[in-house]
């Protein structure tokens, strides 16, 4: 009641408040966007797995996105790859976009972040923030005191194959083992191929989630591993093609976060309901 509430209070000043339940609008003679993202899920920020979109439940981001091509008017075409692949697509300028990336400096060959006047990566321009946890089984040795990972012994932790995190790992010293997706890495941590997981807190609990009688020892250590901003990374090609537009896009993802409609979709999919 209180989203719908807020949603009407928009309307009533005049917001620019997008239909939820419908794939982006269309804008004819309008420039184009094509932005991808991961085929796993990142509940709530995108919902589902593989190349599918449900658009009348999408998660927040594509929320966020479909309401920043009505604001600029600008069409969007939306597509699901794996991570890796999503990067090489925006490297090479097939894509104008992706989501959700944080920040690492040899990214910056690949796309554009959006910057503060001094140059400096801009996080008040982000999408959002989420955070690492590490990932163990019931009982298990190893440690995290939010400085030190102890009770490895000589085993490795695994990680999401091009997740920033797997660096982040390496820095503390910590001997790494990749995996393409959230199952695989998990399945590892079960078999006792890895001491322990590092990964995002949101996509680590919808992969355990799905099979709770595999993964039902799987248990999260606190404090977080690390919290980091993540943005759309914009292509090179897309930013000198169209400079003017690429800085609107990061301002639009500022000003819908802070747009109490936008902030009420935020209390809908936080309260598990379905689509208002």
């Amino acid at each position: 009641m209180i989203a719908i509430l807020l949603i009407v209070l928009a309307l009533a000043a005049g917001a620019a408040v997008p239909a939820w339940a419908e794939p982006p609008a269309r804008f004819e003679g309008r420039p184009t966007l094509t932005f991808v993202y991961e085929t796993q899920a990142n509940p709530p920020r995108y919902l589902g797995a593989g190349t599918a979109i449900n658009w009348d439940r999408p998660g927040l981001t594509l929320e966020l996105l479909r309401a920043l091509g009505a604001r600029l008017q600008v069409n969007l075409e939306i597509s699901r790859y794996p991570w890796k692949r999503g990067l090489y697509l925006v490297e090479t300028g097939e894509a104008d976009g992706i989501f959700h990336a944080s920040y690492k400096p040899e990214r910056e060959r690949i796309g554009v972040y959006p910057k503060t006047a001094d140059g400096a990566v801009d996080p008040s321009r982000a999408i959002f923030t989420q955070a690492y946890f590490l990932h163990v089984l019931r009982g298990s040795p190893v440690r995290w005191d939010g400085t030190t990972i102890s009770g490895l012994g000589d085993a490795a932790v695994g990680a999401t194959a091009g997740y920033s995190i797997v660096a982040d790992l390496e820095g503390m010293g910590v001997k790494v083992e990749t995996g393409k997706i959230q199952g695989i890495n998990l399945n590892k941590l079960v078999a006792g191929r890895i001491a322990a997981y590092a990964e995002l807190e949101n996509m680590a609990a919808a992969a355990i989630a799905s099979d709770p009688a595999a993964y039902g020892e799987v248990v999260k250590l606190e404090p977080a591993l690390i919290s980091k901003p993540y943005y759309l990374l914009l292509s090179h090609a897309f930013v000198e093609r169209d400079p003017a537009l690429a800085a609107a896009v990061f301002d639009t993802i500022a000003e819908i976060n802070a747009d109490p409609a936008f902030q009420a979709r935020a209390s809908v999919y936080a309260s598990g309901a379905p689509s208002q």
